[in-house]
Order: C-alpha cells, then structure tokens, then sequence
C-alpha cells in the first residue's frame, strides 16, 4: 500500500490557526518571504559566473576580465550574506513575536480556569505547554515555513541553471536524487515519532521536578530522598532515551547523504572527463556543475529536516490548542457590577460535587444578615471548604441558588465579586517579592501609606517595622523567609487592603502558637467589624461569639443556632465542644 505524501500528513487546520496568530507580524513574514528569493535567485548565478570565468576569461587569457569578474563574485558573494543574515534575522523576528503574542494567549487562558481544571492537572504539564512547546513553535518560522519555501525555491533555480548550461550532465547529477529522497523520507519519520516521544517525556519529567520540589520537605520528612531519586533516574533515563533515539536518525542520516552526494560526484566526475576528452564538455561547467551538486543537495538534505520542525511545532501547537480550545471548565463572567454589596448571603437548597458520582452538599440552606459573622465547624469532608469555593466562585453549584444581596452570585462581574469577598485560606501562599507587593495583589494602585494604616488596625505594623527594610523585605519564594504566623498576617492585611463586604476565614489559627493565637484573634475581630463574615474552625474557643455557627456533617447542616444555645443541645456541636474541653467545660 502506497504511503502517504508528507505535505497530505500535515495538519493543515493547525498550521492555518497559527498563520492567523501571526497574521499581524505579516509584515516581517513578507520581507522575509522576498529576502528568501532574493537569496534564491543569487545562489544560481555563483556557479554560472565561475564556469563564465573559466571557460572565457581563463581560456582567452583575459586578465582584465578575470579581476573584472573575481569582484562581481566578491560583490556577490558579500551581498549575499548579507541577504542571508537578514533573511534569517527577520522570520527569527516574526517566530519570536508568534511566540510571545501565543505565550499571552496561554496565560490568559490559564488564569480564567476554574479550579476544577487544575484539580485534575499537573503544574508541571502546563509549565511544558507555556513554556517549552511555545518555544519549538518559533522553528515553525525561522527554520520550517519561510525556510522550506526558500529551499524549494533555490532548488528550482540551481535546476533551472543546469538544465540551461547542460542537460546531459544535470541527469547524470540527479541520478541518484531517488536515492536521496527515500533516505530524507525514513529520516524524516523517526525523527517525527521520536519527537513526539521527546514531549512527553518532557512534560511528564517536568511535572515529577514540580511536585518533588515543592514538596521537599515532605520528602525530607519521609526520608522518600533514595526513593524519590531512583524514580527520577527512571523518568530521566526514558527521557534520554527517547532523545537518542533520535540522535540515531540523525547520525544514520547525514552519513548516507553524504555517501549518496560523493556517489553524485564520482559519476560527475566520469561523465565529465570523457566529455572533456570528446570535446563535448568544457573545464569550466565540471566546475559549475561540482558548485551546483554542492548547493543543490545542500536544501534536499535540509528539507527533510524542515519538514520535521515544521511536524514538531505541529505537534506542540497541537497540545496547545487543545489546551487553549478547554472552554467546559473557563469562568463564566456575570454582568452585574458588586461594588456597593452589603453582605448578604443566602443558600437556597444548594447541591454542589466535584464529581457526579461524590456529592459534597446536600440541599444546604442557610441566610446570613449583612454585618453579621457565621462559623461553620463540622469534621474533616464536611464541606465547609467547598462553600468559600462556591461563594468566590472557583467552583460552581449544581443545583439551587447562592444569593449574594439578593442576587444570584453568578451574575456578578467576576473581578467585581471578587474585589468585594475577601479570603483567607489557612495555607497562605505568597509570591517571592516584598511584603508590600504582596499585600496589594488585589489593587497595585494602593499606597504604602494605606497598606500600613491598614497593619496598624489589626496590629501587625510592629512585626513588619523589623523585618529588614520592613515593608521593602523580600519574603522569598512562598513566604519561606516568614513564620506561619507573620504570613498568616500579612495575608490579613492583604484580604483588607480593599475594605471587603465579605470576609472568609479558614482555618486560620490552626498552624499557630497560642501567642500568635492571641495576635490573630485581635486582628481577626478587627477584620470584622461591620462586615459580613464567615469563619471555618477547628477550634471552638475561637468561635464562641460568632453570631451564628452552623454544624456540617456530610455536606448537610444539622445544627445552628449560637454558642450558648448549641452548648446546651445533644448533638455534634456539645460532643466536639466536649472532646476538644472536656464534660466539665460543658456543664459549666
């Protein structure tokens, strides 16, 4: 059966979408698409002027004529690297600019997902998509598209100049062209099937460093470290190997093209010699047409190998635009804008899961007054996280409603919503950089002057004064340089840089020294005064005057009320309450 051409295995949808991205840089792909001819046009005319040489001006004697035409040869031969320099600097330019405008793209993508998608997805492979697989795209232009076109070009011309000079010879030079064409043909398939090896290898190698390093400590802590190495050597030997496998076609490959051009050149070589002896060929075109094999199994060797970068940058836009073309889990943006809420929340028989098969709410109903504080408590996979995903919208009900003021919490402007419902996770995540970068993520516009009235209120100013350079300090990569403690604070100043109607707190003393503790429930009350919030805690103590606390229990509420009137009740609320302070604390 016969095999399918290489241009019919072209994904031509692909290479289309990314011609669109690149259509504004249309401008450098143009110059560079003439640049390439001209330099098409000039590799001909090298060949043809020295065989003019020889068998002219050599063969008369022309002194004169020989300087006269050894500087048009220099004048061409400069001009021509520089056609080449430019040519070259030009379609690298518009590479780069495609990747730069696709890289964005990604980003922006990336950053409207909910969180459902990450759930499911390795950093490490959305590391490799941004990041590496963008960059092969650059070779779809410097050394694919443009180039390709280029090589076919001249191949046309130096078979055009040979075919003019003399026929005979031109069919005893591309003799072996079949040759030729069935090794480029094997080449360029393992080649192509050994990228796509490469890639995976890649992305998964890339995912396993991630995760290994970001969570070291718990590696450390395991004494996982032998183990952990062994399963990177593995991972890192099959990336290796796939790299060789690779190798391999190229070391088989250029030894059989060359093979295959000294082959061209000995039967050159015959045919011109007994030529010569007839008085059929003349010295200076065995010359030209030496030049012209040269140049012209220069692009046919190249060819296979631009059809290659044009497959692997198929390959990687292929991963990309399945990425890009994820739309099941973006944001959906609402219309309303949520600047003057109050702070009203309701659930109305909310169902909420991650998976179909494993709810996480069942028909949760409660209304919260504006200005007023709930603490939700229950034990671990109650749900209680899952209803600060909801309420910021990371994630979205099934069924029901959530009413924010009233209104639906869907038809909200994200970044409005967002802007108006602070949180503050118990993993607090800070980005390398200065505390005051840090502290104004919602708002860069906010002075440093806010920022420190604001950690004078909840009392955090005097730790931060001696950090060194205080508000200037670099808390490195994740917060490492600070205590639990000093982030859980500087994250408090961050929640309150924008004066929030809605203030959620998870969990945010449980990582704390009880001296910290007492610091963060100042600031914690601080924080809500005259705001809505919602307070998710293990330990009672620090609950007992919210205005309400409802009790989860598999993603159902089974009790609410207050402290004083769930303390007196049978039911989960009295059994933590007595777990946590014993029966007496009870009774008292």
């Amino acid at each position: 059966m016969a095999k399918t051409p290489f241009w019919k295995q072209l994904d031509w949808s692909l290479l289309r979408r990314v011609l669109r991205i690149a259509a504004p840089f249309r401008s450098l792909l143009w110059i560079s698409a003439f640049l390439t001819i001209m330099q098409g046009l000039m590799v001909g005319l090298q060949p043809y002027l020295i065989q003019q040489t020889l068998d002219v001006q050599v063969a008369n004697r022309d002194v004169p004529g020989i300087a006269r035409m050894s500087l048009i040869l220099l004048a061409l031969v400069l001009f021509q690297a520089l056609i080449t320099f430019l040519s070259g600097y030009f379609s690298a330019r518009a590479g780069q600019e495609v990747v730069r405008t696709l890289r964005n793209y990604v980003f922006e993508h990336l950053v409207a997902l909910r969180m459902k998608f990450y759930d499911k997805t390795p950093v490490g492979t959305l590391v490799t998509r941004t990041i590496s697989d963008i960059e092969t795209i650059a070779d779809l232009f410097s050394a694919g598209l443009i180039t390709i076109a280029g090589d076919i070009f001249q191949l046309l011309v130096i078979l055009s100049f040979m075919l003019w000079m003399n026929w005979k010879l031109t069919l005893i030079s591309l003799s072996v062209l079949p040759l030729l064409l069935y090794a480029a043909q094997k080449f360029r398939i393992g080649v192509r099937d050994s990228f796509q090896e490469v890639r995976a290898q890649v992305a998964r190698l890339n995912a396993f460093v991630q995760e290994r390093i970001t969570g070291m400590q718990v590696v450390q802590l395991f004494h996982r470290e032998y183990a952990e190495y062994g399963r990177f050597e593995r991972i890192n030997r099959e990336h290796r190997e796939a790299h060789v496998k690779g190798v391999f076609y190229y070391s088989v490959f250029f030894p059989v093209v060359e093979l295959i051009v000294a082959l061209t050149f000995a039967l050159l070589v015959w045919y011109g010699a007994k030529g010569m002896l007839e008085g059929t060929v003349a010295f200076g075109e065995i010359t030209a047409f030496i030049l012209f094999i040269n140049l012209f199994f220069r692009p046919v060797r190249a060819v296979a190998d631009r059809f290659n970068n044009i497959q692997m940058g198929l390959v990687a836009v292929e991963r990309i635009f399945k990425l890009m073309d994820e739309t099941e889990n973006r944001e959906q943006d609402g219309t309303l804008d949520a600047t003057g809420i109050k702070g009203e929340i309701a659930f109305d028989h909310v169902h909420f899961a991650y998976e179909p098969s494993t709810p996480v709410l069942h028909d949760l109903s409660f209304y919260l007054e504006p200005g007023k504080t709930l603490a939700i408590v229950g034990p671990t996979g109650a749900g209680k996280t899952s209803i600060i995903g909801l309420l910021s919208r990371f994630y979205e009900h099934q069924e029901g409603r959530i009413l924010l003021d009233g209104t639906p919490i869907e038809s909200y402007k994200l970044d409005s919503l967002r802007s108006r419902i602070a949180v503050v996770l118990q993993d607090v995540f800070l980005f390398s950089g200065s505390v005051f970068d840090n502290m104004r993520m919602k708002d860069q516009d906010i002075s440093e002057e806010k920022v420190a009235e604001v950690a004078r209120a909840i009392g955090a100013y005097d730790f931060i004064e001696q950090l060194p350079g205080g508000f200037s300090f670099n808390v490195m990569e994740r917060g490492s340089s600070l205590s639990v403690g000093q982030r859980q604070l500087i994250s408090f100043i961050r929640a309150l840089s924008t004066d929030p109607a809605v203030i959620i707190l998870d969990e945010a003393t449980s990582s704390v020294d009880s001296e910290t503790e007492a610091l963060i429930q100042k600031a914690i009350t601080t924080m809500l005064q005259g705001r809505t919030g919602i307070v998710i805690a293990h330990r009672l103590s620090t609950i007992k005057h919210a205005d309400y606390i409802m009790v989860l229990d598999h993603g159902r509420c089974v009790q609410w009320g207050t402290h004083e009137q769930l303390i007196k009740q049978e039911g989960m609320y009295q059994t933590l309450y007595r777990s946590q302070f014993g029966k007496s604390a009870v009774e008292v």
